[in-house]
C-alpha cells in the first residue's frame, strides 16, 4: 500500500524543494540557450546546426500524426464541396445538351438558307503570332513593336489582336519587325458597331485609357455595358473582332473601355486580311506595277 506524503512532513518539504531547483534549472537552461542563439559565433552555429539535425527527425515524426488529421479534414471537406460541385455540373451539362441540339438545327437552317441565297462564305483568316518587343506610352504616342515583318507577309493596315479582342493596326513594316498603333493612340480611327442594335460610330483614341465614340447618330440608343466591335467599313478592318464595352464619360459623350489591357501586351497575332484597300496601299507607287521613276 502506498504511503501517501504530506506537504509539510520533511519528504514533502524534500520533494518540493526538489521540484523548485528543477524548475529553477529549467529556466537557467532556457536563458543560456537565448543567449547562445543571439551569439554570432561559428562552434556555436556548428553545435545550432548538429542539434537541429538531430531533433529534426523526432520532430517530424512527432507531426505526422496532426499532418494526417490535418489531410483528411482537408479531404473531406474537399468531398463535400465535390458532390455540390458534382450536382452543378450535372445541371449545367444538361441544359447544355439542350443548347447544343438547338444550335445544331439552327447550323443546318443556316447552311439551307446561304444555299438558297447563294451567299458567299468569308474566307477564313490566316495570322502570325509574335512577340511585342518594345512599347512606346508617352502624352503623344501609344504603339508597339512587334517581332514580325515582311518576311513573315506582314503588311500595313493589318490588324493586331490579343486572346482579348482588337488592339491595334500595323502601321510600319520591316524586314523582320513592324510597328502597329494601338486603338487608344491619338491617330486611330476606327469604324465600329455599338450594342446589340448595332450603331455605326467612330472610335478616336486620345491618347487615355478609354477612347471615344464620334458620329453616333442623333437617334441612337447607346447603353453603358454595350459591346464594341469593328464594322468592318472601309474595307480595312475585318468585322466582328471584339473591341470593349461603352462607358459613360464627360458630359453626354461616350468612351469605350477596351476588353484588352493595352499596357500590358505581352504577345499579339496579326491578321492576314487583304482587301483592295491594304493592296493598294503596298503596292508601287509607278504605273504598271513598277516604281516611280523606273522604266
Amino acid at each position: 500500500m502506498r504511503r501517501r506524503i504530506f506537504a509539510n512532513t520533511p519528504a514533502g518539504r524534500k520533494n518540493s524543494l526538489a521540484g523548485e531547483w528543477l524548475l529553477f534549472a529549467l529556466y537557467f537552461v532556457c536563458v543560456i540557450l537565448l543567449i547562445f542563439s543571439r551569439l554570432e559565433n561559428k562552434q556555436i552555429g556548428e553545435i545550432r546546426g548538429l542539434l537541429t539535425d538531430l531533433v529534426s527527425p523526432v520532430l517530424q515524426a512527432a507531426s505526422q500524426p496532426a499532418l494526417y488529421v490535418r489531410r483528411r479534414k482537408g479531404q473531406f471537406a474537399d468531398y463535400l464541396v465535390l458532390f455540390e460541385e458534382l450536382d452543378r455540373l450535372k445541371e449545367e451539362n444538361r441544359k447544355l445538351l439542350h443548347w447544343q441540339w438547338r444550335a445544331k438545327r439552327l447550323d443546318k437552317r443556316l447552311v439551307h438558307y446561304r444555299s438558297l441565297l447563294k451567299a458567299v462564305e468569308d474566307p477564313a483568316l490566316k495570322f502570325a503570332t509574335g512577340h511585342v518587343i518594345a512599347d512606346a506610352r508617352g502624352p503623344f504616342a501609344r504603339s508597339i513593336l512587334i517581332n514580325l515583318g515582311r518576311e513573315r507577309g506582314i503588311r500595313n493596315g493589318y490588324a493586331v489582336i490579343n486572346g482579348d479582342g482588337y488592339v491595334g493596326r500595323i502601321v510600319h513594316t520591316g524586314d523582320t519587325a513592324s510597328r502597329a498603333i494601338l486603338l487608344n493612340d491619338l491617330n486611330s480611327r476606327i469604324p465600329v458597331l455599338v450594342g446589340g442594335a448595332e450603331v455605326r460610330a467612330v472610335l478616336i483614341g486620345d491618347n487615355s485609357a478609354t477612347p471615344q465614340l464620334k458620329f453616333l447618330p442623333h437617334s441612337a440608343e447607346v447603353y453603358e455595358g454595350d459591346e464594341v466591335s469593328t464594322s468592318g467599313h472601309g474595307g480595312v478592318l475585318p468585322r466582328g473582332l471584339r473591341i470593349g464595352v461603352v462607358v459613360p464619360g464627360s458630359g453626354y459623350t461616350f468612351t469605350v473601355r477596351p476588353h484588352a489591357a493595352l499596357g500590358e501586351l505581352e504577345y499579339v497575332s496579326v491578321l492576314f486580311f487583304d482587301t483592295p484597300v491594304v493592296i493598294a496601299r503596298d503596292a508601287p507607287a509607278g504605273g504598271n506595277g513598277q516604281p516611280r521613276g523606273k522604266r
